[in-house]
C-alpha cells in the first residue's frame, strides 16, 4: 500500500494517519515523541526528518520500518455509503474533504468501537470522500422532501446544497436540522467570523486553500501575496486549480465572484492553465511539469516531496476557508449526545488541526490555528442561493477556462 511518508511530514500527522506506527517510534527509543503530551505540544511541529537526524537514525531505514508496520497492520476505516437510499437509515453520514477523509474515518471508527465496547452504544454510520459524492449525492439531496429520508447527523464539506435555499427553507428554517454546541473560537475563526451566529450550522473545521508557487516556473515574476494578485495578467495560463471535466472548485470561484464580480471570474479563467485534483497537482509539481501557481488545500502541500522547489503562500488576506459543516436533527440530540460531543470536542479537534484543518477551538494549538482565514460571510451565504449562484458562475467561468 503506498503511504507517501517522507522526512518533511510532521510526526503528529504520521501518527494520526497511521496510528499503528506508534510502536515503531517506541521500539527505536522515540516513545516520548509520540506520547499523549508530546502529541499535543511537540509533535504537531516536529518533522520526521528533524527528529531522526537529531538522534542519528537512518531516515530511509526508519521509513521502511514505518511502511512495514502500516502494511502489516492496516487500520479499518469507517464504512462508505452503500447507496443513496441507504443514507436514510444512518445515524451519521460524513462527506469529508479528500485530505481529511482518512484521519477522520480512522479516528471516528476507533471512537465508535470504544463506545460500543465500553458502553454498548452502537450506531449506523458511513464516511465518504466529498469528491466521490459531490455531483451525485448532492443532486440526490435536492430531490428529498422529508427529513426521514436523511441521516440524523450530517457532516458535509464545501459550499454545497445544504447551504442552498431549498434545503434551508425545507429543513433548516422549520427547525428540522440545526447546529450543536457552543464553541469558543480562537482568533483566526473569530476574526473571520466563521462561526454561524444563528447556530443553524456548526463549522467543525475549515479546509484552507492556499497558493503553492513552483519556484522553477516563476521566471522573473514575484509570487503573489493576496488573492487579488492571483488575478493579475502576468499569471496568464500559469495557474492550476481543482477541477476537471468541466467542473471547477466553487470554494475558489465563489470568493472571486463575491470580491470582483464577473470581471474577476474572467480574469481568473484567463489565468487558469488546467484543472486537476490536488493529488495530481502534487505529482505535477514533483515532476516539475507546467504551471507556476497552484491553488490547493494546505494539507496537500506537505505531500510534495520537492519542498525545495516550492513556496507555500498563505495569502495576507487569509487562506480561502472551505467549511466542514455539522447538522443534526434536534430530536436526536439527546440520544446521540456521546457522538455529538465527540464530534465537537477538543479530542477530535486536535486531530483535525493536526491534519492541517483549522478548528473553532481556542484551546487547540497547532500551526494552522495561528494563520488568517478568508470566509464568504453568513450574510452572503444566506442572501444567495448557492446552487443557483454556482450555476450562474459556471456559465461565466467554464466557457473561458481550459
Amino acid at each position: 500500500m503506498p503511504t507517501n511518508i517522507h522526512p518533511d511530514l510532521k510526526i503528529y500527522e504520521i501518527i494520526q494517519r497511521f496510528p499503528q506506527t506508534r510502536s515503531v517510534f517506541a521500539a527505536n527509543g522515540l516513545g516520548t515523541l509520540v506520547s499523549d503530551d508530546a502529541m499535543r505540544v511537540l509533535a504537531p511541529f516536529l518533522t520526521l526528518g528533524t527528529a531522526l537526524k537529531s538522534r542519528f537514525i537512518n531516515i530511509d531505514t526508519f521509513i521502511e520500518m514505518l511502511e512495514e508496520a502500516i502494511n502489516k497492520e492496516p487500520v479499518i476505516d469507517a464504512p462508505g455509503l452503500s447507496s443513496m437510499e441507504a443514507q436514510k437509515d444512518l445515524s451519521f453520514l460524513g462527506l469529508m474533504p479528500c485530505g481529511l477523509k482518512m484521519p477522520f474515518s480512522r479516528a471516528f471508527s476507533q471512537f465508535l468501537n470504544a463506545l460500543q465496547t465500553q458502553k454498548g452504544f452502537a450506531i449506523q454510520s458511513a464516511v465518504e470522500g466529498n469528491v466521490n459524492q459531490e455531483l451525485s449525492y448532492y443532486a440526490y439531496v435536492d430531490t428529498i422532501e422529508s427529513k426521514e429520508e436523511l441521516p440524523d447527523i450530517i457532516v458535509s464539506a464545501d459550499f454545497n446544497v445544504f447551504l442552498g435555499h431549498r434545503f434551508y427553507n425545507n429543513f433548516v428554517a422549520p427547525g428540522h436540522f440545526t447546529g450543536y454546541g457552543d464553541l469558543t473560537a480562537g482568533p483566526n475563526f473569530s476574526d473571520a467570523q466563521i462561526s454561524d451566529p444563528k447556530n443553524e450550522y456548526t463549522i467543525l473545521c475549515v479546509n484552507p486553500l492556499v497558493v503553492i508557487a513552483n519556484l522553477d516556473k516563476l521566471e522573473t515574476r514575484e509570487p503573489p501575496r493576496t488573492w487579488e494578485d492571483v488575478l493579475a495578467p502576468e499569471w496568464e495560463k500559469s495557474l492550476i486549480i481543482r477541477g476537471g471535466d468541466g467542473f471547477y472548485c466553487h470554494a475558489v470561484l465563489l470568493p472571486t465572484f463575491k470580491a470582483h464580480g464577473k470581471k474577476g471570474l474572467e480574469a481568473l479563467a484567463a489565468n487558469v492553465l488546467e484543472g486537476l485534483h490536488p493529488a495530481q497537482m502534487v505529482s505535477r509539481i514533483d515532476s516539475n511539469g507546467p504551471g507556476a501557481l497552484y491553488v490547493m488545500p494546505a494539507f496537500f502541500a506537505d505531500r510534495i516531496r520537492h519542498q525545495d522547489r516550492i513556496k507555500v503562500i498563505w495569502p495576507d488576506d487569509g487562506a480561502l476557508a472551505s467549511p466542514v459543516i455539522l447538522q443534526v436533527k434536534p430530536e436526536k440530540k439527546e440520544e446521540l449526545k456521546p457522538v455529538l460531543d465527540y464530534l465537537v470536542g477538543s479530542r477530535l479537534a486536535e486531530i483535525l488541526a493536526g491534519a492541517g484543518f483549522p478548528v473553532p477551538h481556542a484551546d487547540v494549538t497547532a500551526e494552522v490555528q495561528s494563520k488568517p482565514l478568508k470566509w464568504l460571510g453568513w450574510d452572503f451565504l444566506r442572501e444567495n442561493d448557492l446552487p443557483a449562484l454556482n450555476v450562474d458562475i459556471d456559465k461565466i467561468f467554464t466557457p473561458l477556462a481550459p
